[in-house]
């Protein structure tokens, strides 16, 4: 193209020089839009390789942040693209990135592209952006439930009538103790695997195939990704419930929030932040869709006791999609129990990683997605049968023995 630009240049300043008058500097003057076109065209090719290189640096990013865990998946992302960008756009290159809820990355990217002809005419810069995200394709174990807890004995304790129903679910236990996991006789295990990182794992009354002591698991990948709640002045404060309905808002619950009688409970949409404790009596149903409970405070707990029904589900979109229950970092451990509870189905993400959770005699879990992370989890006399949430198993994967395959997506 450029050749093609300088013969007409060469041309034109033969027909001005020209003695053959009106006719040469006719000529050269129509020549000037033939010009002007190949000048454009010679800035546009310009424009257009600078765009690829644009778009290349950012899908290079974002194959490399993706694979990261999720903590390091944005700062990979933006040190790749830095590096390749510095060299190719004299007048820099930014980027932004975002870790989806689905383990996705997806970014943006501008930049400027100098124009040669057409700057001639005040067009000095042009204009580029880029956009793309890219998905993990993570093969491998997905791990529904994560026992974060590295130094407790029974950190996972399975007793006599505990049945867990999840074909696909890996359960990994982080501790390094003696008899990091018991499991005593009369359990039933229907998982993929019960990954152990001790080498010390009890099991009475059999040994199962399912479990594996010395087994590489899982870090905490969803530490320090979930969104940070600022916890405002109390909403609701001691408050007592005998009518046999009963609808809540989103809020602030401070104090001792009781339901008492046999109450149908109704949740609308939205974020509960539960500051003190909040106690779901025998014979009562509680059911909310699209809800989310945060615990701010090792003392903030919900308590199921006997025969009662939950159906609870989180959102499916929005700041709080997929999430359940969560706490922040950094409290310290605390007990949870789930009593007695005439069947729970439960779906999105309970990250409770300070929390010594139980889940006593006939407490009845279903879900279709799930995924626990706790401090440390006993199963007496339960029945589960769930699946793990679609919302993070991207990042639930013990690719120990996987692979990791990320692709592109516009």
């Amino acid at each position: 193209m450029s050749a093609i630009l300088g013969r007409y240049l060469d041309l034109a300043a033969a027909l001005v020089g020209s003695r053959r008058g009106n006719v040469s500097v006719m000529f050269a003057v129509t020549l000037i839009p033939v010009v002007g076109l190949v000048g454009a065209a010679l800035d546009l090719s310009k424009a257009d390789q600078a765009q690829a290189k644009l778009q290349a640096a950012l899908d290079a990013a974002l194959l490399a942040g993706v694979t990261e865990p999720a903590s390091k998946a944005v700062s990979e992302a933006s040190n790749v693209f830095s590096a390749n960008s510095a060299s190719t756009f004299a007048n820099g290159a930014t980027a932004s990135f975002t870790l989806n809820s689905d383990g996705s990355l997806s970014g943006t990217a501008t930049a400027t592209a100098p124009m040669s002809f057409t700057g001639m005419f005040h067009a000095k810069l042009v204009t580029l952006t880029a956009s793309s995200k890219a998905v993990p394709n993570i093969t491998g174990s997905t791990v529904c439930i994560l026992l974060v807890d590295p130094t407790a004995s029974q950190s996972l304790l399975l007793n006599s009538g505990a049945s867990i129903s999840a074909p696909n679910c890996e359960i990994d236990v982080r501790s390094t103790a003696s008899s990091a996991a018991m499991i005593n006789s009369g359990t039933t295990l229907g998982v993929s695997k019960i990954c152990v990182k001790s080498a010390s794992v009890t099991q009475n009354g059999g040994t199962s195939s399912v479990v594996q002591a010395s087994c590489t698991t899982i870090s905490d990948p969803i530490a320090g990704t979930l969104p940070t709640v600022t916890v405002g002045t109390c909403d609701h404060n001691n408050q007592v419930y005998d009518d046999s309905a009963v609808t809540l808002n989103p809020g602030v619950y401070c104090g001792s929030t009781n339901f008492n009688g046999s109450p149908t409970i109704t949740l609308n949409p939205g974020l509960y932040v539960i500051c003190g404790t909040m106690t779901i009596n025998s014979g009562a149903t509680i059911k909310g869709s699209g809800v989310t409970f945060y615990y701010p405070y090792m003392t903030s707990s919900i308590q199921f006791n006997a025969n009662v029904t939950a159906n609870l589900s989180a959102p499916t979109s929005g700041t709080y999609s997929g999430i359940l229950m969560f706490e922040p970092t950094g409290l310290g451990v605390s007990q949870m129990a789930f009593d007695c509870t005439n069947g729970e189905t439960l779906t999105g993400l309970l990250y409770l990683p300070s929390r010594e959770v139980t889940f006593n005699s006939v407490s009845n879990v279903s879900s279709d997605q799930i995924t626990m992370v706790f401090d440390t989890l006993t199963i007496n006399s339960a029945k589960w049968s769930f699946a793990t949430s679609t919302a993070f198993a991207s990042r639930m994967q013990n690719t120990a023995s996987g692979t990791a395959s990320p692709y592109l997506t516009n």
